[in-house]
């Protein structure tokens, strides 16, 4: 225990103790008389502090003060030692280059034998490097690590804040949820890095033109979302300001970012709620501004679009049926049935693979109501390997039964074909089947020459060495042109079923089908005619010079059993 003896206003120490306990100390000390006024101080104080035990004898330790705290503060200090004769807290003070810093600091009042007090004794450290770290630390929790924005966990904790005050003022706020169109697609293109740099300049940009009372933050990849509070006590005067607010952002996504020295022109598709009243908690809101942004995207992107609550029941339901489609890729659900082609002596040139949905309460559905979701949710990659592995099963099947199929046409997806393993999943279905690749034709559609020509390419000449054929479905309907037709290895060209629909009493469809034709056996391309419902759209057909027909006037889709006793084969 260290001893203090008054004497002339002075501490006499015993001299080991001093060096041991006073001097040796990592932490600050300082001691004052009863007067307050410093006596002495210890190595350590001029360390932390800047100040030589010279420069502050006598002085009061409020040179120290760094003006952060108040009055009240000081008062319930002093208040403390009177009762109890000890303080211990956080304080901050300030050096001599007058930088400010926290410190945790004791002091004790130390009495006589009387029992009056002589001195104080001070010890403090400086926990300015705990406060950085816990402050880092801090930042990585709540902040998103690539824009410096808030993240989800903050925004969330501050939304559901902004949300009780909103409901307690009776003045509106919005969220504003902000998804980056077609962002995928830069990322694919310019590479992983050149997209966070875009994500970095449009939160600087859009940063630049929000407020500082409003609140931006990132979600995940090219999510984000801003809240603007206390706008008004009307859904009208609310709605008003929050469409102002996204026009003046559409402008501003709409100027192009230099990224890597290339010009980039994106948009952004937006949705908003009002949290209150719709939004009860930062989960709903949330909610509910993504679900106006779907709709954004659906209805053609760069735009925006107000939650009601009456989008809640068509998103809920939307999810309950992507929650269904994925099930059914996995119970087996969906199943294949199969459409004769036939030439114009009607001789079998063979079948077309068909999805359907065999759902166990709603019944077949058809691949017009599910397709288009497998595409958005990338259910399709899965869906699509399904489905070339039932068909070519059942291509063996019916091999081994005896069956003369001569080609078999299977439907692929273009998200399915750009999966970077497609050409390896198809070889490996082959293998597992023990079916003749030449007995296969992979339909694509036209939009898929649209992402990478190229790649496109490569893939469709790996699978050719094998002998699969390609064919391009829906033809007419997508990016038709001459150009990619003469690099492409296709076969086989699928006139779309809405030229053959009238045909036969529209002679716009007539010219367009006839120029198809012509087309094709210039470039010496096999010809589907797909649709055929009647006999006067067949016999058009072959008057025009078509070779190759399929539809229900014909034979409508079979079953795979069917093959077998229908005898087309």
């Amino acid at each position: 225990m260290l001893t203090l003896i008054a004497q002339n206003s002075f501490i006499h120490l015993d001299v080991g103790l001093y060096r041991n306990l006073f001097e040796s100390s990592s932490k600050g000390m300082m001691i004052t008389n009863a007067d307050n006024e410093i006596i002495h101080v210890n190595h350590s104080f001029t360390r932390i502090t800047g100040y030589d035990a010279s420069e502050v004898i006598m002085l009061n330790p409020r040179v120290l003060s760094s003006g952060r705290h108040d009055a009240n503060f000081y008062r319930c200090l002093w208040e403390q030692l009177r009762l109890r004769g000890c303080w211990e807290g956080e304080i901050w003070d300030k050096r001599k280059n007058g930088e400010i810093f926290p410190s945790w600091q004791t002091v004790d009042a130390l009495k006589n034998p009387e029992g009056r007090i002589t001195h104080y004794l001070s010890v403090f450290s400086d926990i300015m490097p705990l406060k950085t770290t816990e402050n880092e630390l801090w930042k990585l929790a709540h902040h998103d690590g690539l824009t410096g924005l808030l993240n989800r966990r903050a925004l969330e904790q501050r939304l559901d804040a902004e949300i009780s005050a909103a409901r307690r003022s009776g003045r509106n706020g919005i969220l504003i949820f902000l998804d980056l169109d077609d962002f995928k697609k830069i990322n694919d293109t310019l590479g992983h890095k050149a997209g966070d740099r875009l994500l970095v300049e449009v939160s600087r940009r859009l940063g630049q033109y929000l407020r500082k009372e409003d609140v931006f933050a990132r979600l995940s990849g090219d999510e984000f979302v801003i809240m603007l509070t206390d706008l008004s006590a009307s859904l009208d005067g609310t709605a008003l300001a929050a469409a102002g607010v996204i026009r003046n952002m559409l402008q501003i996504l709409a100027t192009p970012f230099v990224i890597d020295g290339q010009a980039l022109n994106i948009s952004a598709s937006f949705g908003v709620t009002f949290f209150h009243p719709f939004a009860d908690t930062a989960e709903e809101a949330l909610k509910q501004a993504d679900t106006a942004m779907y709709l954004s995207k659906k209805h053609g992107k760069n735009t925006y679009t107000f939650y009601h609550p009456a989008m809640q029941e068509a998103a809920d339901l939307r999810l309950y049926f992507e929650t269904e489609l994925r099930n059914a890729v996995h119970a087996d659900q969906i199943t294949l049935v199969y459409q004769p082609q036939y030439d114009q002596h009607q001789q079998l040139l063979g079948y077309e693979a068909l999805a359907r949905w065999n759902h166990p309460e709603k019944g077949e559905i058809m691949p017009s109501d599910f397709i288009a979701m497998a595409e958005e949710t990338g259910i399709i990659i899965e869906m699509g390997e399904k489905i070339l592995s039932i068909a070519c099963a059942q291509m063996a099947e019916w091999q081994r039964g005896g069956a003369t199929v001569p080609m078999l046409s299977i439907n692929v997806s273009p998200t399915q074909f750009n999966h970077h393993n497609f050409v390896d999943r198809v070889l490996a279905i082959f293998k597992a089947t023990e079916i003749d690749p030449a007995k296969i034709t992979l339909e694509v559609t036209e939009n898929l020459i649209i992402s990478n020509v190229d790649e496109v390419i490569d893939k469709m000449n790996a699978l050719k060495t094998w002998g699969v054929r390609f064919a391009i479905d829906d033809f007419g309907t997508g990016y038709s042109s001459l150009a990619y037709l003469k690099k492409l290895p296709i076969d086989q060209l699928k006139i779309d079923r809405s030229f053959i629909k009238d045909i036969v009493n529209n002679n716009n469809d007539a010219v367009i089908v006839n120029t198809i034709l012509s087309m094709a056996e210039h470039l010496r391309m096999e010809i589907i005619a797909e649709g055929v419902e009647n006999q006067a759209q067949n016999d058009h057909l072959i008057k025009s010079g078509c070779k190759g027909f399929q539809g229900y006037w014909l034979c409508p889709p079979l079953h795979g059993y069917e093959v077998f006793q229908s005898g087309f084969c």
